[in-house]
């Protein structure tokens, strides 16, 4: 049989190599369920898009020591900063975060601060915020204080735990408990948790899967024996409150949320589940203006943050605590600007990646 022969080609399509990213203060680790929720939302983000999470810094991990973290940095096409709740005060885990701007294996990868508040900061952070090739803050405060810095327009998303809108139930419980939160201050925390034991009408709902928080940035044998720990203190929790509601995963706190008439909270991400699911709340100031400046910008204003004696006080005189309908449309319109807007924040990541990518390519 005679040899057919082909066409020799002078040229082979050759397909890119798939974009990758790594991720700085992966916050999963606190057992969280709004941080869980951004994390899930970043990810699942960053894949649609095509592009692979190559790792994550763990919170509290110090990523400059971590040989592992630091090699897939140097092969990213993209940093990503999730700044969340880090960035204030000048604590020294926020300037850690920044460090990034500037270590040498970030290289000419392209970094992105993004989901951050960023409050009363030293102004010895201002260089190397200004490094960063795209900050966006979670709000317009914090947005305005970024730009006052480094003079460069700065564009804000409301937190990442909203980008997927409205959370939609098909429950038909009604909404008929009083569920009381936790909060980051522990003696305001203590507080609610006295309140909630004084009340046969309420339950407590921690954002947390336990009260003792895991120590993800430990060696391997310590967090073995520290989630002995937690999980021992969890069940002697419960003896002790046993109006206490523990949840294992997102899900099921937010399944949680859909049957309270009133949350009352000081934590900032039970604040946005509230608005995400619908449940009306009281909120309680947390360790910055976090949840005075996502009211703000969605247009609520200040009338559901409340001292505790105000909210003790409204809670005994049996108020309604409905949202209006004023307050629901002015929500519903907040939560479709936070998904339109996270959408856009993650197209503009994505071109980030692919100029870093083709860059590289000529080089």
């Amino acid at each position: 049989m005679a040899r057919q022969n082909r066409p020799f080609r002078h040229t082979r399509k050759i397909d890119p190599l798939p974009l990758k990213a790594v991720i700085l203060n992966d916050t999963r680790g606190d057992n969280h369920f709004g941080c869980m929720r951004v994390m899930r939302v970043i990810e699942d983000s960053l894949r649609s898009r095509g592009i692979d999470i190559a790792a994550t810094s763990l919170v509290r991990n110090d990523w400059t020591r971590d040989a592992d973290f630091l090699a897939a940095m140097s092969r990213a096409d993209l940093i990503v900063i999730n700044g969340e709740g880090t960035l204030h005060h000048g604590s020294r885990q926020g300037s850690k975060l920044l460090d990034v701007a500037d270590h040498p294996a970030r290289g000419k990868t392209p970094v992105a601060l993004i989901n951050a508040v960023y409050q009363d900061n030293p102004s010895a952070w201002n260089a190397r915020l200004s490094l960063i090739d795209l900050i966006s803050t979670r709000d317009s405060w914090s947005g305005a204080e970024v730009e006052k810095a480094i003079g460069r327009k700065v564009g804000f998303v409301p937190d990442l735990s909203l980008a997927e809108g409205a959370v939609t139930t098909h429950s038909t419980r009604p909404r008929d408990r009083l569920l009381i939160g936790d909060s980051v201050n522990r003696d305001i925390g203590r507080q609610l948790l006295a309140l909630a034991d004084g009340r046969s009408d309420a339950r407590y709902l921690p954002i947390l899967t336990s009260i003792k928080p895991p120590k993800p940035h430990y060696p391997a044998p310590l967090r073995a024996l520290r989630q002995a720990y937690i999980d021992l203190h969890a069940r002697a929790f419960g003896l002790r409150h046993g109006h206490t509601e523990f949840n294992r995963s997102e899900a099921g706190f937010l399944a949680s949320l859909q049957t309270g008439y009133l949350h009352l909270t000081g934590r900032f991400h039970a604040v946005c589940l509230c608005l995400a699911t619908g449940t009306p709340f009281l909120a309680l100031e947390s360790n910055s203006w976090k949840i005075a400046a996502l009211l703000n910008d969605f247009g609520l204003g200040s009338e559901r943050i409340v001292t505790l004696d105000e909210a003790r006080r409204r809670i005994e005189a049996q108020q309604r605590f409905d949202f209006t309908t004023q307050e629901r449309e002015i929500i519903a319109a907040g939560l479709a600007a936070a998904r339109e807007g996270a959408h856009d924040l993650f197209d503009r990541l994505l071109a980030l990646a692919r100029s870093h990518q083709a860059g590289a390519g000529t080089r």
